[in-house]
């Protein structure tokens, strides 16, 4: 008798052993595929920033022609571009985003003022440009900060903070500005209608303006853009022309 207790004793042992391993395993699956999600949400982001850095050194290439006598307003719009470049974390990604958008209110300010910028060739497409990326930026900034808050609740909890601990997991930053760059920049009632600008990037080849289709991003829900997979065509977006814009000292005579 004594065995057979022995043997059901082992073998509820075996059992709860397999289940404690399976849960253990689930958890783990959980904690990773959150991470992952964060990351892949992050990167969806990144691209739209990367676009960003190359219209706004397009404008400031436009602006330096003619507006050369506001060096100061073009400095600070190539500071921002340059220090928004150099950081690699969402909330100092997120203090960038509110000098850039300054920077560029700033420049449009000017750009009042100057009728030649305004009628300038890719002035129009470049502001389109911005004002499409700032839109399907907020987009996925909402989504990676869903991610990232769903991630860091689920980290604390036990025993998924076991598991993050075990990978050196740790709680993620939101990717978060102030009230005011929420806003984003809106410049279709500073200056004319934005629909005559489509046709003439179009037929010029000059700047691929608004064209969601080329990030080769993952979209979030909701953002209307491409369908490709992740990180199938980042590169085109991030590449070496967003370092482009050294500076404007010698601008065209």
């Amino acid at each position: 008798m004594a065995w057979f207790v022995t043997i059901v004793l082992g073998f509820a042992a075996a059992i709860a052993g397999y289940s404690g391993l399976r849960y253990v395993g689930r958890v783990e699956t959980t904690v990773l595929e959150a991470s992952e999600r964060c990351d892949r949400a992050w990167a969806n982001v990144d691209v739209l920033l990367e676009r960003r850095h190359d219209e706004v050194g397009a404008l400031i290439d436009l602006a330096v022609e003619h507006v050369e006598h506001e060096r100061d307003v073009l400095q600070e719009l190539l500071d921002a571009r340059e220090r928004a470049i150099e950081v690699q974390q969402p909330a100092e990604a997120a203090a960038a985003s509110v000098e850039i958008r300054e920077a560029i209110d700033d420049l449009y300010a000017v750009a009042d003022e100057v009728p030649a910028l305004q009628s300038a060739d890719r002035f129009d497409d470049v502001r389109d440009s911005l004002t499409n990326i700032e839109q399907r930026l907020e987009t996925r900034r909402e989504y990676y900060n869903e991610a990232v808050a769903a991630y860091n609740v689920r980290i604390r909890r036990f025993p998924e903070r076991l598991v993050a601990a075990r990978h050196g997991l740790e709680r993620r930053e939101p990717f978060r500005a102030s009230a005011t760059a929420h806003e984003g920049i809106d410049v279709s009632d500073r200056f004319g209608g934005a629909g005559e600008s489509s046709d003439a990037s179009g037929s010029d080849g000059s700047s691929n303006v608004g064209d969601s289709s080329e990030d080769g991003a993952d979209d979030p829900p909701g953002d209307d853009g491409d369908d490709d997979p992740p990180g199938t065509g980042s590169s085109d977006d991030g590449g070496d022309e967003r370092n482009g814009t050294a500076g404007f000292g010698a601008a065209p005579e």
